[in-house]
């Protein structure tokens, strides 16, 4: 079994920049007035308003993020060691058929028949609570990739209220940022404490 690759940047890359991507408020007439004079002057050029983010960095130190995981990966653990603790059951159970019937332990037909289909019938059922805690932790996975999604953007959201930022952009959207645009680590700082302020005191 595979451990789970948890990352929400596939999921909210494209929720996240049209949210925040701000449009210009400006009437059409008053741009359209002010272009010459822009043109005329070409030191007065607009400082960058866009901002870009890590998403991976974000995901790794977002304590919610962190716990998610961590909940996930003993769960994912728990149903490792559930299923090698089945196949070595399995294993042995195969063993002691197979030495029934090299010592002709077996008395008739019908008694190693019976301890097949118990052997065909316990694997069954493993196989089938296998496939049915899979099921239920790929399901968890997208209720993960989801809340973490729904957390990220809405604090993004919150944040450029009070910047007025153009766009906030994923970094791996271009091929270069200059690093002065990086707001990465002001987001994992505000993520972190809005989610150290919603937790309940120990």
């Amino acid at each position: 079994m595979k451990k789970l690759s948890i990352t929400v940047k596939t999921l909210f890359a494209c929720s996240m920049l049209a949210a925040v991507a701000a449009c210009n408020n400006t009437p059409a007439n008053q741009t359209a007035a002010s272009a010459p004079a822009a043109a005329t002057d070409s030191a007065a050029a607009p400082k960058s308003n866009i901002r870009f983010v890590d998403a991976d960095s974000i995901i790794s130190a977002y304590t919610l993020a962190q716990q998610l995981f961590e909940e996930q990966q003993r769960e994912v653990n728990k149903l490792q060691q559930w299923h090698s603790s089945k196949q070595r059951e399995l294993q042995t159970l195969a063993n002691s058929i197979t030495q029934k019937q090299q010592n002709n332990v077996y008395l008739s037909q019908a008694s190693y028949e019976s301890d097949m289909q118990n052997f065909q019938k316990k694997g069954e059922e493993a196989e089938r609570h296998l496939n049915t805690q899979q099921q239920r932790l790929a399901t968890t996975e997208l209720q993960i990739r989801a809340r973490l999604s729904d957390s990220i953007t809405s604090y993004v959201k919150a944040y450029n209220a009070t910047r007025g930022y153009d766009a906030i952009l994923l970094r791996e959207a271009g091929v270069y940022f200059n690093p002065e645009l990086d707001i990465t680590a002001e987001i994992i700082e505000g993520l972190n404490a809005r989610f150290a302020a919603s937790s309940p005191a120990k």
